[in-house]
């Protein structure tokens, strides 16, 4: 095992590297902005994985406490003493020196429970950082959302100026009527409304990443680059497996369990004595100077009462963690389940508008500008060509971020990330 012994600080400093990457340079504040970076200066500079590592590096620090003895006592006694100076006045001073030596087994015991203690802390604080994770990434898909409505709304814009410039142009020529005209000048005041709302909206997505950053609330982003291809991993059995072995609440339940395992045996133990030792070295006014000993034990059975019923305190907090684990296997399995039946409808909803629906959508406002252009076609159906065409580019790019999204979260409910290469 000893050409093994540095392999834990080997993995820690590669899983290290991108973090120190992240603290090392800074966010792009123009231009694209990748997930991947995101990510990891999250989980470099966010407080609240901080905290949760904080708190197991501590939680570490327990075992050692508990499995060590207590501390030795060193005692003075002075008998027959007329006065306390001079000392040497006293007709006989003891020093003692004791030692409590538990049953062997018991610190043992206490020493294992604080690991499992340790154990569970490390599976919270990687439950913590899945929970985060999903949040940055979801708060980076906002953000890619709101990037994606505006260039919709700049196009629309463009599309419905140039709408009121033709319905204008007819008027004047006589062959518009002057509602079409006031109809396109509201059309282009409600995207250019919409326009604005929608700036706004993108400065709060980029304020609520910051602020998961640990970024001041004004930092400037830059853009989120588009999402890949809409592939959906599985099978189900297949994410089912990885989160029962990946998933943080599973391994804090096994945990649980290990330490209540270790508890009723404590209990069990605690009908068993401990020990006191004591050395102790006489110094007498008169005669001569000695050494004694005195060796003491607890009697536990007087009291057995307590001991039972602590047992069976042990024994009714092991069942409750044992019914407990398997509650948290039942509501994994079900997550990962719900999970991935919503990115499959995600992804359902985002292919059929890309492959469908966007397409047609173009093609009918194509068609209808045409139409209006030859006089075949009233200016209200062609106003409610652009709405059309809005409304889908709108909903195509609210699918793909519902996509990753989902995506998102389905990582979490495995209890790890699923690389996008990887295929059924």
């Amino acid at each position: 095992m000893r050409q093994h012994r540095y392999v834990p600080f080997i993995v820690v400093a590669i899983v290290a590297l991108p973090c120190a990457r992240a603290r090392a340079g800074e966010l792009p504040a123009s231009g694209p902005l990748p997930l991947a970076d995101v990510v990891a200066w999250a989980r470099a500079r966010n407080p609240e994985l901080e905290a949760a590592r904080q708190r197991q590096v501590a939680a570490r620090a327990v075992p050692a406490q508990a499995a060590a003895w207590d501390d030795p006592t060193l005692a003075a006694e002075s008998w027959n003493s007329p006065r306390a100076v001079p000392y040497d006045d006293a007709e006989n001073n003891i020093l003692k020196l004791s030692q409590r030596f538990p049953f062997p087994g018991k610190l043992g015991l206490k020493g294992r429970m604080a690991a499992r203690d340790a154990d569970m802390t490390a599976a919270e604080a990687r439950m913590t950082e899945l929970t985060v994770l999903e949040a940055v990434k979801q708060a980076y898909w906002d953000l890619w959302l709101a990037d994606r409505h505006l260039a919709v709304y700049e196009r629309d814009l463009a599309l419905a100026r140039e709408v009121a410039a033709g319905a204008t142009a007819r008027y004047a020529a006589g062959s518009g009527a002057q509602p079409d005209v006031l109809r396109a000048d509201v059309e282009r005041t409600h995207i250019a409304t919409r326009l604005v709302t929608t700036r706004l909206a993108r400065e709060a997505a980029a304020a609520h990443l910051n602020e998961l950053l640990s970024r001041g609330p004004e930092d400037p982003l830059g853009i989120p680059i588009d999402p890949g291809p809409a592939h959906v991993p599985g099978p189900l059995d297949r994410l089912v497996a990885l989160a029962r072995q990946n998933h943080p609440d599973l391994a804090a339940r096994v945990a649980a369990v290990e330490r209540e395992k270790d508890d009723v045996a404590l209990a069990r133990r605690g009908y068993l004595p401990d020990f006191d030792l004591t050395f102790e070295r006489f110094y007498n006014r008169v005669g001569r100077d000695g050494y004694g000993a005195m060796v003491a034990m607890t009697l536990p059975l007087p009291f057995a009462y307590r001991r039972a019923a602590a047992l069976d305190e042990a024994h009714a907090r092991l069942a409750s963690e044992e019914a407990m684990r398997r509650r948290s296997e039942d509501h994994t399995v079900a997550a990962v389940k719900r999970a991935l039946a919503a990115l499959q409808a995600a992804a359902a909803e985002r292919e059929l508008l890309a492959g469908t629906h966007l397409p047609q959508a173009e093609q009918s406002f194509a068609a209808s500008r045409g139409a209006y252009a030859a006089g075949t076609l009233d200016f209200t159906a062609l106003v409610d060509g652009l709405r059309t065409i809005e409304s889908t580019h709108l909903e195509h790019h609210e699918a793909a971020a519902a996509f990753e999204k989902a995506y998102a979260s389905l990582e979490t409910a495995v209890g790890g990330e699923l690389p996008r290469e990887e295929r059924p």
